[in-house]
């Protein structure tokens, strides 16, 4: 695959997330290890998850001791979603010196884990509030209806 640039890394990263609530395990897979295989890519990667699982939270808003827990399924388990909890709380605490300490001492692999959880914990997200849209558009049906008769 060619080099990406930041627009089109964000595109993949969306497209990966988008595969996890569509079931596409091994697509989404496949697009986090591209991702992942590159630094500036698996930047945007995170920063674009992070911008899903912290929406409403400024970043630096936290303090440096607060911990973000990561849910959800990760390649590795709890060392992956707990790597990747430090990641997220390292970038809502504006801490980037804790990020890039967490990816530092990670190897490749390891890398693409945390990537995934983070990938999965945003598509969890995302399916979250969907469904919570749908109940309260149900709702809204419901009662409107109802109200006007």
């Amino acid at each position: 695959m060619h080099r990406l640039d930041d627009v089109q890394a964000r595109q993949l990263t969306l497209a990966a997330v988008g595969a996890v609530n569509r079931r596409d395990h091994p697509w989404s897979a496949d697009a986090v290890r591209c991702l992942a295989a590159e630094e500036r890519t698996k930047v945007v990667a995170i920063d674009t998850c992070a911008a899903i699982l912290l929406r409403g939270v400024p970043r630096g808003s936290l303090g440096a001791g607060t911990r973000i827990e990561v849910d959800g399924p990760a390649a590795r388990g709890e060392e992956a979603r707990a790597r990747a909890s430090e990641v997220l709380s390292g970038l809502a605490a504006g801490d980037d010196g804790r990020v890039a300490l967490v990816l530092g001492v990670l190897g490749e692999e390891e890398q693409f884990d945390v990537l995934l959880a983070l990938v999965r914990a945003a598509a969890a997200w995302i399916d979250a509030y969907v469904g919570i849209d749908g109940d309260t558009v149900d709702a809204y049906y419901a009662i409107s209806k109802t109200e006007m008769s």
